[in-house]
């Protein structure tokens, strides 16, 4: 199948086609992963099943994986992703989502207000890189991403979030 890329939003936002990303992409569709990019900015690639490792190989292909070290509050032995991989999402390392008052969901809230990944570092991020594992059926709003719902919701909801990873290139 070809890669192809169609427009699912009036001003940015391209749904990508024909490109499985948990194997190496070829040039002609890194190619077009860039050109997609230039153009709407934001890509969505549905129903992929990768990895972490498969997610890192993919971002290589546009950029060294960043460093991100220093850039969150996570204790190493609370990690619950592979290295290189951060992980934004509001589960702790059991997989069950973090104690309302955690320092590390407190920190991860931040994600939810606008900003732009790694734009203070020496080299900012060319590309921000999400993938979520699982995805909250209930839905997502921009006050309510997935990775963070908001803790009004009901502890069935809370449990069903997101697996949200990211790895940034540079």
């Amino acid at each position: 199948m070809n890669a192809s890329i169609r427009q699912i939003h009036p001003v940015f936002v391209g749904e990508v086609s024909g490109i499985d990303i948990s194997r190496p992409l070829s040039a002609g569709e890194v190619a077009a992963v860039e050109a997609g990019m230039d153009r709407y900015a934001v890509l969505v690639f549905r129903d992929q099943k990768i990895t972490d490792e498969q997610q890192m190989v993919f971002s290589r292909n546009f950029g060294a994986l960043e460093d991100a070290r220093g850039g969150n509050i996570t204790r190493p032995e609370d990690k619950r992703l592979s290295e290189g991989m951060n992980d934004v999402s509001n589960l702790g390392r059991d997989g069950q989502p973090l104690d309302r008052a955690s320092r590390q969901r407190l920190f991860n809230l931040g994600n939810m207000l606008w900003h732009s990944d790694s734009s203070f570092r020496p080299i900012p991020a060319k590309y921000s890189l999400l993938s979520a594992r699982v995805v909250n059926p209930i839905g997502a709003t921009p006050s309510s991403p997935t990775c963070a719902p908001p803790t009004t919701s009901s502890t069935r909801a809370r449990r069903r979030s997101s697996r949200t990873s990211c790895a940034s290139t540079r």
